[in-house]
């Protein structure tokens, strides 16, 4: 199965659709590695050791802002965690009992929410429309990537047909 939308690809090359748009040449979206992630606050202290250095000996230029920005970035990195609970495949599986109708199509997408608790939280936002042709329903829910739980109430409108 294809997640999104099919598109005819004679269809596709005639409009000249980019790529990014065409489910068929993207796929799912694949979450980096939490692992490579953690290497992120250590080039960043690689580089404000750069700027540290860079600033002894240019005795013209100051550089102390940049290395205060760079030092905030860095603890911001080393505080994120990355670990993901639930994995795209499984989101389908835990939003079923807060749908009231039928799931026909749906469209999955990771976002981040800011919390002071987590700094960025990983939330899968999720638009699932009903299976009849043209579909009647549609709902939108979130729920966390930590916990899996639902954060959001499901909202659920009727489309017009």
């Amino acid at each position: 199965m294809v997640d999104g939308i099919e598109i005819d690809k004679s269809v596709a090359e005639e409009t000249l659709l980019p790529d990014d748009l065409n489910s068929l040449a993207v796929g799912s979206y694949v979450v980096p590695n939490p692992r490579k992630r953690r290497q992120y606050p250590y080039v960043v202290s690689v580089v404000i050791l750069l700027t540290l250095l860079t600033s002894l000996i240019i005795d013209f230029v100051s550089f102390l802002p940049v290395i205060i920005i760079l030092s905030f970035i860095a603890l911001l990195l080393i505080f994120v965690d990355n670990k993901f609970k639930i994995q795209q495949q499984e989101v389908i599986e835990k939003i079923t009992d807060n749908i009231e109708h039928s799931i026909g199509y749906y469209s999955i997408a990771l976002t981040f929410q800011f919390t002071m608790r987590q700094i960025l939280t990983p939330v899968w936002t999720v638009i699932v429309y009903s299976h009849e042709n043209p579909p009647v329903n549609k709902t939108i829910i979130e729920i966390s990537a930590f916990s899996g739980k639902v954060i959001t109430d499901p909202y659920t409108e009727k489309l017009n047909a």
